[in-house]
């Protein structure tokens, strides 16, 4: 019995194999191209931007010079995390309410001349104010319609590729 009660707590310290998956209802064939159907998040976050429909041939040319070159790439690109966190904080700021000793900042996303700007001043702002992104990116995001901050924290295919790449970390393998 001892050595039961031993291998039982051994393998209950062992971690679990990987969970398995099993085949599901799943889809999402209302934002990807028809080549796409099907595949798992993970094969989704793989894809150029071009597999998301709405998305033109071109966008894969403006994308490769943001350096974002997958679904899972632009759903990880930092420019646009920074962007959705200032943009979903910016409603909840009070303008004229700071404590002149608040300590509250986003410096290392943004370049230096806008490190006092209040988070509504930060997100009217060309996408180039943003840490890395130069006046070039201005010109390539203008090509998705993105003028300023806000709208590339609010675009709805960093929305999209940023959801499928989550999923993609929390997807099952399936048994082959």
């Amino acid at each position: 019995q001892k050595r039961l009660a031993l291998e039982s707590s051994r393998s209950m310290a062992e971690e679990p194999p990987l969970k398995r998956a099993r085949l599901t209802s799943m889809n999402i064939n209302a934002i990807v191209t028809k080549s796409c159907e099907g595949k798992s998040f993970q094969e989704l976050a793989n894809e150029p931007l071009l597999s998301l429909i709405g998305l033109a041939a071109w966008t894969d040319d403006v994308s490769v010079k943001l350096r974002v070159r997958t679904i899972g790439g632009l759903g990880r690109w930092k420019h646009f995390r920074w962007a959705r966190a200032m943009v979903s904080l910016a409603v909840k700021e009070v303008a004229g309410d700071c404590d002149e000793e608040t300590k509250l900042n986003a410096n290392r996303a943004l370049d230096a001349e806008h490190e006092n700007k209040t988070l509504n001043e930060i997100i009217a702002l060309k996408p180039s104010a943003l840490r890395g992104l130069s006046v070039y990116a201005d010109e390539y995001l203008e090509a998705f319609h993105i003028h300023t901050i806000q709208d590339l924290g609010q675009w709805k295919y960093a929305f999209i590729a940023e959801a499928i790449a989550t999923l993609a970390d929390l997807e099952a393998e399936f048994d082959t």
